[in-house]
């Protein structure tokens, strides 16, 4: 049962309910600095406002969680000024935490700038971080290094930025120093607005106090989230890393597809390339925004789509509406609608509050769809649109219907997404990291790894970070490695990104015979447990470590997968198991508290080599001989 509880002030906790009512009736609720009790936590809530009168409750949910709602009204219509949450959270059993990767630099800069990391700074080194409906979520998840939950906070706000900032601080006991600001950014007026935090300390493994988040946050915004057809769910092949832009022609794609198609991948992405640019190599997106085939490399388009359609692969193309080059002829049309010029990409970033801009984006990409007969974009750069960026003095009217950046993007999203799911029902969108929040999963079915080629680390902790955040299919960034590559450290990429749908990269006309039966056999694995990983029910431990394993579950599959030496301790082991060694280790050790009882058990090489059959007692303390790479199929 929910408990409310109104605004406490300090010092006033043990007052009786007849002295809280008077002071709730005689002193303003918009006093600058207020502090309310939410669970063992004492919040203040700080910001000078004479436009808006400033309300708190606080709502107990469940034992551990709690909702704290802060409410404005408005004398008048406006923006409201900064206000800030914080408060201290005791350093008690916290040895790491997940954290949005944006800063809040106002300048431009690269997508690589967003590093992962897992170590909480002091509070004077405290970098602030960004999010917004095109940056991350608004979330915090502080946990021990048995991956168990001691504090997961979170704003009920998808669309207008919010920022988070945490250090620890050894005054006064030693915690965490916590602050999260609401109205620092450029956003549209309002008369009244709420906004809500949770509070979630419960005892529990992350992972669950992250998806019961990401019920809540659909609850609140009462979001519609994006059908995910069951291709999305299968293995992609992506022809970034394999052909780059000058690679790509008819022969080529079709060439990979073919062959893709026999490793059983059902869908390519066309990257970078298939458009129209007469000097691509004069600048990256020099030529984006007419999204025009390019003639000489694809001289009967439609028939070479429906050709590669074929041979069983869904075709897709590579987009990235957000950015219109200097040598495209749009640009001119568009050139005083823009936000800011992207100097590393020579290309400007499009301004979608104007309405001129939404429409012919949308357009240009429903059309394009129309015209080709694909099935779906890889959707490029959307987090390049936000306020973050543009800076805090965005000039608002002057022939633009909305005065919010990210308000704006999301209508445009909608529009494409909407215009294409009209063309076809099962239609395939992609974004990427970092514009990864809920509300983006309305407009999107397929949530990719930023770019981290040939990185096990990065491609490994990104794809987890983002699956218990999302409802969406999670696909790793696409898969790269030397040619001359060791097979069993080749199969890492792989074998380390399991928990998401692989995007093979590689060339795969020139790919050696070890390599193409790793990736035969592998696939194949991946293929009959696909369902379990992607859609089962997954715990992932040593977050702190950039993770150390993980284990999935349906009601008949289990897939355990050990990234790096360590003791597996599955809580399942259903009747079809997959077993991953994902280390250089010739071994696995599981410490199992259940008897999952006799089993027999299949261990291969990562080429699909049978070393043998046996029947083992999954009881216990078991170890079992199996090389680096190699799996183990429980039947």
């Amino acid at each position: 049962m929910k408990e409310s509880y109104p605004i406490k002030f300090a010092g006033m906790l043990k007052t009786s309910k007849t002295l809280i009512a008077f002071l709730i009736t005689f002193m303003p609720l918009f006093a600058w600095c207020q502090t309310i009790q939410v669970g063992n936590l004492k919040v203040k809530v700080d910001g000078k406002d004479d436009n808006f009168k400033r309300s708190l409750s606080v709502t107990l949910i469940a034992p551990g969680v709690s909702e704290l709602t802060i409410s404005l009204k408005g004398t008048i219509s406006g923006v409201p000024k900064p206000v800030v949450i914080s408060f201290k959270q005791p350093s008690i059993d916290i040895q790491s935490y997940l954290t949005p990767h944006g800063t809040n630099a106002s300048d431009a800069s690269s997508l690589y700038d967003y590093e992962i990391s897992r170590m909480i700074p002091v509070n004077y080194d405290a970098k602030t971080k960004f999010t917004s409906a095109t940056m991350d979520q608004p979330s915090m998840t502080f946990f021990n290094t048995n991956s168990q939950n001691r504090l997961t906070i979170a704003a009920s706000e998808l669309i207008f930025p919010i920022t988070f900032n945490a250090g620890e601080n050894e005054q006064d006991g030693v915690g965490f120093d916590l602050k999260i600001g609401l109205f620092e950014y450029a956003k549209k007026p309002v008369e009244v607005y709420k906004v809500k935090m949770r509070f979630d300390t419960r005892d529990i493994h992350y992972n669950q106090a992250q998806r019961d988040l990401l019920t809540w946050w659909k609850d609140e915004n009462q979001l519609r989230i994006a059908n995910v057809p069951p291709k999305a769910h299968m293995p992609f092949y992506c022809t970034w890393y394999a052909l780059k832009a000058d690679g790509v022609n008819a022969k080529n794609v079709e060439d990979q597809a073919r062959l893709a198609k026999q490793l059983g991948c059902e869908t390519i992405i066309v990257d970078d390339g298939w458009q129209k640019a007469q000097d691509a190599k004069a600048g990256y997106c020099l030529y984006n925004g007419d999204w025009e085939i390019d003639k000489t490399r694809f001289t009967d388009f439609k028939g070479h789509v429906k050709k590669v359609q074929s041979m069983g692969m869904n075709y897709m193309l590579w987009v990235g509406p957000s950015m219109i080059g200097e040598n495209s002829k749009i640009y001119e049309k568009l050139k005083d609608k823009m936000l800011y010029r992207a100097e590393w990409a020579k290309a400007w970033v499009a301004d979608p509050r104007f309405p001129e801009v939404r429409k012919y984006l949308a357009e240009r990409l429903i059309n394009l769809m129309k015209e080709t007969g694909i099935d779906g974009f890889k959707i490029d750069f959307m987090d390049l649109i936000n306020t973050r960026y543009a800076g805090k003095n965005l000039a608002q009217g002057n022939g633009r219907d909305y005065e919010s950046v990210e308000e704006a993007t999301v209508k445009l999203l909608s529009e494409i997404y909407t215009g294409c799911l009209a063309l076809n029902p099962e239609v395939l969108i992609e974004f990427r990291q970092f514009y990864t929040s809920p509300v983006m999963q309305q407009y999107a079915n397929m949530f990719r790894a930023v770019d981290c080629p040939n990185d096990v680390m990065e491609n490994r902790t990104r794809t987890l970070d983002t699956r218990n955040l999302n409802y969406q299919v999670i696909h790793a960034d696409p898969l790269a490695w030397n040619e001359n590559e060791n097979v069993q450290a080749a199969a890492l990429q792989l074998l380390h990104t399991m928990l998401s749908v692989p995007q093979v990269s590689t060339d795969l006309t020139k790919m050696n015979a070890e390599h193409l039966k790793m990736l035969t056999f592998l696939l194949k694995q991946w293929r009959t447990f696909n369902f379990a990983l992607t859609r089962g029910e997954a715990f992932n431990y040593g977050p702190d470590s950039h993770y150390t394993w993980s284990e999935t579950s349906t009601k008949d599959q289990t897939v355990v997968v050990a990234y790096q030496p360590t003791i597996l301790s599955p809580r399942k082991l259903e009747k079809n198991a997959l077993i991953v060694n994902g280390t250089h280790q010739d071994k696995l050790v599981l410490d199992l508290s259940k008897n999952f009882g006799t089993r027999t058990i299949m261990v291969y090489t990562c080429t699909g080599v049978l070393l043998r059959k046996e029947k083992i007692n999954f009881n216990g303390l078991v170890k079992i001989n199996v090389p680096g790479s190699g799996i183990i199929r429980v039947l």
